[in-house]
């Protein structure tokens, strides 16, 4: 029961920690786009940052690991495509 509360805990911490990073992403992107930066420009620059970051703090192989979920995410059709079919 104790380590099921404290799994409960630990996720409802992420969970916060998860919205505040995206309130934070949110905010700097309607910034940047108020400026008429391109959509793409900032998506690129922070996927690129985020990974090089990634790598200096935590290491290839954990930058890999993301990596991974990303392509599993997209393979599994979560991920939003601009593919069409013919």
């Amino acid at each position: 029961m104790k380590k099921e509360v404290s799994q409960d805990i630990d996720t409802l911490i992420e969970n916060e920690k998860r919205a505040l990073v995206e309130e934070c992403f949110r905010e700097v992107w309607a910034e940047l786009t108020e400026e008429a930066i391109d959509p793409a420009l900032i998506a690129e620059t922070f996927i690129e940052s985020a990974l090089k970051r990634l790598v200096l703090e935590r290491g290839n192989e954990q930058a890999s690991r993301l990596l991974a979920h990303f392509r599993e995410l997209d393979e599994m059709g979560f991920l939003p495509s601009t593919r069409t079919l013919q």
